[in-house]
């Protein structure tokens, strides 16, 4: 059987680093996509596997284009891609720019619509596989988590929609991977936005307004920091996609990604009323998060 191919986006650290290691491990030839050589050489010298950096800006489409173009000049074709690279974004609406906004949907959204886009001749030429890395926040979308939540409703609805496409063409297929909270890189960068966010609102004299919020996120990022479970268990989700014979459309991981989805699922008041309660346990560990790091 001919060795089947896959080219990873984001695979510097966390999931996509974990998805290296696993299919790697699993005999796949993996295109590591990353943003500096430097971090693609840390991942051929750590995993043992036919590994290839490549590297690939999502956000830049001369970059996009180079690597799908190296790649089909070495004639292995490519058999599956999991898009992967994204980024966390956040805070309250009144202090949030357009371009807050702009930028997570660039990366998490745009970006792998025109991965996808170039990858698709070659995944079609090998009646191969999308994986997409979504998250449950597409289906529940927190308060202050907007930009973030959107960006991932919408992956969520590009796998539907290519899923129906596909469903007519040929034997390709599509799937999302819905994690929690997972220990990775995005737990640090997220305490640096709710900086960032603070300082807006202190500038803007909103501090006070928008302070109930700021406690939630910090309660909330102390939790994901206890909490969150290791990046190889969605790396597991995303192998069974790529060789199931029956892929899943969708793949919820982690117990608190499972409980969201079914809270997801309930009248929306009753939804409203159980989230509340959920972020009132965030909301009184983020003041005494608060209170401690203003303590003499």
């Amino acid at each position: 059987m001919a060795t089947k191919s896959v080219l990873i986006s984001g695979s510097s650290t966390g999931i996509g680093e974990a998805c290296v290691a696993r299919l790697a491990g699993a005999g796949w030839k993996v295109y590591a996509g990353v943003r500096k050589p430097v971090d693609g050489e840390a991942l051929v010298s750590a995993y043992t596997g036919d590994i290839e950096p490549v590297v690939i800006d999502v956000c830049e489409q001369a970059s996009i284009d180079a690597a799908i173009g190296h790649i089909s000049a070495t004639g292995g074709g490519l058999d599956a891609l999991v898009n992967n690279a994204g980024i966390g974004g956040g805070g309250p609406f009144e202090v949030l720019e357009v371009e807050d906004w702009r930028s997570v949907l660039e990366t998490n959204f745009f970006g792998l619509i025109a991965l996808t886009k170039a990858a698709f001749p070659l995944i079609d030429a090998a009646d191969g596989r999308f994986v997409h890395i979504g998250s449950i926040a597409g289906r529940v979308a927190s308060p202050g988590l907007g930009p973030y939540a959107a960006s991932k409703h919408a992956v969520s609805a590009l796998n539907w929609s290519l899923r129906g496409e596909f469903a007519g063409i040929g034997r390709m297929t599509s799937s999302v991977v819905e994690p929690g909270e997972i220990r990775t890189a995005i737990w640090g960068k997220a305490e640096e936005i709710v900086a960032d966010r603070s300082a807006r609102l202190d500038r803007a004299g909103l501090t006070k307004r928008y302070e109930t919020l700021m406690d939630q996120f910090r309660g909330f990022l102390a939790e994901a920091d206890e909490k969150a479970i290791e990046p190889d268990a969605v790396a597991v989700a995303v192998e069974h996609a790529l060789t199931s014979k029956r892929p899943k459309a969708r793949y919820l991981v982690g117990t608190d990604a499972k409980i969201q989805a079914l809270v997801a699922l309930l009248p929306d008041r009753t939804r409203e009323f159980v989230l509340g309660k959920a972020s009132a346990g965030y909301i009184k560990n983020g003041k005494a998060i608060r209170a401690a790091s203003t303590t003499p």
